[in-house]
């Protein structure tokens, strides 16, 4: 894996601004209810913790839930940063959930499409294998990975274009 440090990051020339999330002391310290010896990964929370448009897909369907809280709250920061309104969900007749609104054409639809049908459906099955997720977590990663760096000039080039954009200092944004 390659982070924005790491020697063979194609966009280490593009200057970042800090991105903060920050989960308003809302987090769960899943080791807190480890008994001796447990993994903290088999740890399952049941109820719901926020409001209607922030419950995970294992809360609406009143499933426990664990992990499943931390991948829809990256799916819904993804969204307010493509649609700018919070996430809104539709159940199928196969049973699958996905966004209630469709990606613009030129928003690389394939690829949105595939994170978000991952994660939303990733551990829709109760008691889903923690292997298994982890298999689909690094799939996804590698997916988009390999679209990074095969369009990293056109992806270079919106990031400093973006940058232009920004303004250089928080007294700019008033």
């Amino acid at each position: 894996m390659c982070t924005l440090d790491c020697e063979d990051n194609s966009f280490r020339d593009v200057e970042f601004s800090d991105i903060m999330i920050v989960d308003f002391g809302r987090a769960v310290d899943l080791e807190q209810h480890c008994e001796q010896g447990q993994d903290a990964r088999s740890i399952m929370l049941r109820g719901d913790a926020c409001l209607e448009e922030m419950k995970c897909v294992a809360m609406r369907a009143g499933n426990p839930w664990s992990y499943d809280v931390d991948t829809f709250g990256v799916l819904a920061c993804a969204h307010v940063m493509l649609y700018g309104s919070h996430i809104k969900l539709k159940k199928g007749k196969n049973g699958q959930w996905s966004l209630a609104n469709s990606f613009k054409r030129y928003w690389q639809r394939d690829l949105w499409t595939k994170v978000f049908e991952t994660l939303l459906n990733l551990d829709e099955e109760s008691g889903a294998a923690i292997g298994s997720r982890a298999r689909s977590l690094r799939s996804l990663r590698e997916e988009i990975t390999e679209y990074t760096e095969k369009e990293s000039d056109k992806l270079r080039s919106f990031l400093t274009r973006q940058l232009s954009l920004l303004p250089s200092s928080r007294d700019q944004l008033a």
